[in-house]
């Protein structure tokens, strides 16, 4: 918090504006984490979108942005997947260098 407390959580949801996403998160959690992390949005050489509605290679980092209707319907996707890699259905040391393409 603002005033130095920490509060233990499970999932912090932000809902955070306009910016580019790299920016924010840059201004979250570093450099270091934008550059594991690679580009947000756009299309990656599978053609799919790049580190949105799906995990990125920072461990425990997830993301979904859009518009409302866009982050309802991704938010489901997203929520099952989360929900597979805690019941241990996805790898946890899934080659993510495929998602920074």
């Amino acid at each position: 918090m603002r005033n130095g407390e920490t509060v233990a959580a499970d999932l912090i949801v932000m809902a955070t504006g306009y910016k580019r996403q790299e920016e924010l998160v840059r201004k979250l959690f570093g450099n270091d984490v934008v550059e594991r992390i690679g580009p947000i949005w756009g299309y990656g050489e599978d053609q799919e979108l790049r580190n949105m509605f799906k995990r990125t290679a920072q461990p425990g980092l997830w993301l979904c942005a859009g518009g409302l209707a866009q982050c309802r319907i991704g938010s489901k996707y997203l929520g099952l997947q989360i929900k597979a890699f805690e019941q241990g259905l996805l790898p946890r040391d899934a080659d993510v260098a495929l998602q920074r393409s």
